[in-house]
């Protein structure tokens, strides 16, 4: 797969999430914020909290699930990513006392068809 589809199919998998996300009442701050440190897929809030969203697409689970790509290491990846948009934006600091990392992970989006999306919330390792 060359990397231009593979951003492709990101941003299709981010616009899915952050459209998910809407409609049950999250507001999409920032999406596909890129760092030397990482990429942090959607930066939302609902209820006074932050929330890092990490997005997993696939477009079958004929070779494992999307959850499957989210283990210790990406977590740990994601949540020092966190740390350091936070350090870098200390308004957003100020703001919000407290954060969490959440995960939408979806399934054979081909058009505007979705098989599954799930949404896992205050993902710990």
């Amino acid at each position: 797969m060359t990397k231009q589809l593979n951003k492709t199919l990101g941003k299709l998998g981010e616009d899915k999430a952050a459209d998910f996300l809407r409609k049950k009442g999250y507001q999409i701050l920032e999406q596909n914020n890129s760092t030397k440190w990482g990429e942090l897929d959607l930066i939302a809030t609902k209820n006074g909290t932050l929330i890092f969203i990490e997005v997993k697409l696939k477009s079958t689970e004929d070779y494992g699930t999307p959850e499957e790509m989210i283990g210790k290491n990406k977590l740990a990846q994601v949540r020092r990513t966190a740390e350091m948009y936070l350090l870098n934006n200390p308004d957003m600091a100020n703001k919000y006392d407290q954060y969490q990392i959440d995960a939408v992970c979806i399934v054979g989006p081909s058009g505007d068809e979705v098989k599954r999306i799930t949404h896992y919330e205050n993902l710990t390792f």
